[in-house]
């Protein structure tokens, strides 16, 4: 398996050599230790790339999603400074609604009222 670092090429080569010199088994050892620490690398980097693409994705990246949770309660917080305010009204609105409300009864009361005394001078006249 060739590395693709060409350090670790040149130092596999040289081992290659060695181990050629000095036949005993802790040069393979070495030599297995380098290639696997190269594929090591290689995962390594490789997640890394994962991790950097999810971090700067510009559509649904982590910055991305932690900026708009930021949006979103900067807004939400301008939303609670305006609620009491917004309550206030609303308690003004039904207290006004119950004023027209009664108002309303009590000039229909008078109407069927009315009504009903036409009706009755209407058949005292006959």
């Amino acid at each position: 398996m060739a590395a693709q670092d060409p350090r670790i090429e040149e130092i596999l080569a040289s081992l290659d050599i060695i181990k050629k010199k000095l036949p005993n088994g802790e040069l393979e050892i070495i030599k297995n230790s380098i290639q696997s620490l190269s594929e090591d690398q290689r995962s390594i980097k490789e997640d890394l790339e994962y991790f950097k693409k999810r971090l700067f994705n510009p559509d649904d990246g982590v910055i991305v999603r932690i900026n708009k949770n930021t949006d979103s309660i900067l807004r939400n917080e301008d939303a609670v400074e305006d609620l009491p305010d917004l309550r206030n009204k609303v308690d003004n609105l039904e207290k006004w609604k119950d004023g027209v409300s009664k108002a309303l009864w009590i000039v229909y009361t008078s109407l069927v009222g009315i009504i009903i005394s036409l009706i009755f001078a209407a058949l005292n006249l006959k």
